[in-house]
């Protein structure tokens, strides 16, 4: 029997410090003795420490090379302290964006700029149970903030300052979820912006089309990634069920996989009467991974052509008008039956098909006789044609667009209207205006800057950029500012009026720059005039007597509204007053118009709505409140009292009394 530890064999040492903890090895194996420091820092042990430690890489770390890679040839102890320094410094920024509002936006953009480096500590705070006590006493005690000294040797730091039990959950989940999003975003706009400038082309269909998904991903699991993983399956069955595919003709081919893919359930749409304009039927993420995988035709069309690229086939959309379809195209020298083609310099011969609605081949013929009902005659043949990505994405964007304005014709209360919002997770209302936002960045970044028009929807962008997406700052300035540019240089040469305000990308950045930076005004109630000319508080839910929403107060001012603190966007259709709370102008000589008592408050779309007391009629019900509002509470919020039916301030910077 072996004396102490020390007498055992290597390999199993090496089996037990595959149970100890990354930061207990660091801690206290490796200082037991020169054998164990040597055992504990060995490449195959660290390798597994980032395997089980961290699901999400940023890209840069290229890890799944890396862990195909030989071990030594990778410095595997090193790339887990830099992935846990990202996840420290993540939670740094978060207990600063908690302390104060000022820097806020800064912070954020800070967590956004690691990436996937800090998805994982963001996804812990977005699914930790709000019950639990010490829910942010166990957030930070796992955290270990490592540094290397003047020896390269290892040293342990505090973790994050303060007392971990003074937050409270519904604030630090609202922010990681914020700044998850944004990731996401991020993404997103990456893959699209990579066809800006580029040459047309109908290859990345299926994640210039996923990146739709991100927008509403918040923490599940279905990105970029399982998109692609997904095609890939369904290629890998496809074939394991049709063991002489290889030896079938493109049309066999594409006759067999569209077959299967309807037989399968995975195109095509049940009750299109009442389901087609639903959101979740616009997402090839959303088709991938529901159960009963709804898609409008373009999506069906899409997934064929996804499966079909991975399976040999050369295969993509047509923009055929109102019903995309998709195309094959025959191997080079061969016919779609499989023929030798006699003349090598005619065109491809091509196939079309309709995965959504037909298991058979759609003609030629019936195509053309469609184009001519719908009153093309002249140029159909681009109908006919590949359509490069940046055309199907622009499609999609149209058709998200749809559903959104076909949701707000319904009633607030039609049950239709709840069902085409549905995703598997979110609040209805929040994801419809992100999918908007979406179609939005796809617009802008699918046009060509030479475009006359690139512009055309450039105010309504920032517009709800600033509005609802503040925290995207960092997504616009790497990749919408450059485009603005070369927009506005390319018409340098024509008679242009200036651009200001929501026409003008730069402005917009300052302007929430500056509010980012700037002193928070604080307002006391010092006087009796004050008390009684105020009479609400910060957190306090009430319902607009003029328009019936329920608003939650976020902001008062005892004289008017030119000291309300924080960033406030609004249209002139959402004010009570006829200038906005904060001008452009940055209050040049622009009148404010002032009132005896106003306040700002909260709503699903508006985060600094502009509202005169006298409209006010405080509830009391919790019942009453919107869902949406409790997604963004955290924003100005700790918690929900729902006894006082009273949000719990998180704004005493601003308002010390409330």
């Amino acid at each position: 029997m072996p004396s102490s530890l020390h007498d055992f064999p290597h390999e199993i040492i090496r089996h037990i410090l595959l149970y100890v903890s990354p930061e207990d090895n660091l801690r206290i194996a490796q200082l037991l003795s020169r054998g164990f420091y040597h055992l504990g820092n060995e490449g195959l042990l660290w390798r597994q420490y980032c395997r089980t430690s961290f699901t999400y890489w940023h890209p840069d770390h290229q890890i799944e090379r890396k862990f195909a890679a030989i071990p030594s040839s990778v410095a595997w102890k090193q790339l887990w302290i830099t992935k846990k320094r990202s996840t420290t410094k993540v939670a740094r920024l978060l207990d600063g964006i908690l302390s104060t509002k000022r820097g806020q936006l800064e912070r954020l953009q800070q967590i956004c700029l690691l990436g996937y480096d800090a998805k994982d500590y963001l996804l812990e705070q977005c699914r930790v149970d709000e019950s639990a006590e010490d829910v942010l006493a166990r957030r930070y005690d796992s955290l270990l903030s490592l540094q290397t000294d003047h020896t390269g040797e290892l040293g342990v730091l505090n973790p994050p300052s303060g007392d971990p039990r003074s937050g409270m959950p519904p604030a630090i989940q609202y922010y990681a979820n914020s700044a998850l999003d944004s990731i996401h975003r991020g993404i997103a706009v990456d893959v699209w912006s990579k066809y800006q400038g580029a040459p047309l082309s109908t290859r990345g269909l299926d994640r210039a089309l996923g990146a739709f998904d991100m927008f509403v991903l918040h923490d599940q699991d279905q990105d970029l990634d399982y998109i692609s993983r997904s095609f890939d399956d369904l290629a890998e069955r496809f074939r394991c069920e049709h063991s002489a595919f290889e030896d079938m003709s493109t049309r066999q081919k594409a006759l067999a996989l569209v077959r299967w893919l309807r037989a399968n359930n995975l195109t095509g749409l049940e009750h299109p009467e009442r389901n087609y304009r639903n959101l979740r039927n616009c997402l090839i993420g959303h088709a991938l991974s529901d159960e009963e995988h709804p898609s409008i035709p373009l999506i069906s069309s899409a997934i064929f052509s996804c499966v079909a690229e991975r399976l040999g086939m050369t295969s993509s959309c047509c923009a055929f008008p109102s019903h995309v379809h998709a195309s094959v195209f025959a191997a080079p020298g061969l016919t779609l039956d499989g023929e030798e083609e006699l003349n090598p310099d005619a065109e491809l011969e091509h196939m079309y098909l309709d995965p959504y609605g037909s298991d058979d081949e759609v003609t030629l013929i019936d195509l053309k006789v469609r184009l001519v009902e719908f009153g093309w005659t002249q140029g159909a043949d681009v109908f006919l044609r590949a359509s490069p990505v940046p055309i199907i994405v622009q499609r999609t964007a149209q058709n998200i667009k749809a559903t959104y304005a076909a949701a707000q014709g319904f009633a607030t209360d039609d049950p239709r209207k709840a069902g085409m919002k549905r995703l598997r997770v979110g609040h209805p209302d929040l994801n419809l205006e992100a999918a908007c936002y979406s179609s939005m960045w796809a617009e802008l970044l699918m046009k060509q800057t030479s475009s006359l028009h690139w512009d055309a929807n450039l105010d309504s962008f920032l517009n709800r950029f600033a509005l609802s997406w503040s925290e995207d700052a960092w997504i616009v300035e790497k990749y919408l500012v450059p485009l603005y540019d070369a927009f506005v240089d390319s018409q340098a040469g024509q008679r242009q009026r200036q651009r200001l305000g929501w026409e003008n990308v730069h402005q917009i950045l300052d302007m929430l720059r500056n509010l980012d930076k700037r002193t928070p005004t604080v307002s006391r109630r010092y006087t009796e005039e004050i008390h009684s000319r105020v009479r609400y508080k910060i957190g306090q839910v009430f319902r607009h007597k003029r328009y019936n929403y329920i608003g939650v107060i976020n902001g008062w001012d005892a004289t008017g509204t030119a000291s309300l603190p924080t960033p406030h966007y609004l249209n002139a259709d959402d004010t009570e007053e006829d200038t906005p709370v904060l001008n452009l102008a940055e209050h040049g000589d622009i009148p404010q118009r002032r009132a005896t008592t106003f306040y700002t408050c909260l709503r699903p779309t508006v985060d600094r709505l502009r509202v005169s007391q006298d409209n006010m009629e405080i509830i009391t019900d919790a019942s009453l409140i919107p869902e949406a509002l409790f997604f963004l509470a955290g924003k100005f919020f700790k918690r929900f009292d729902r006894d006082a039916c009273t949000f719990v301030s998180n704004l005493k910077e601003f308002y010390p009394d409330d």
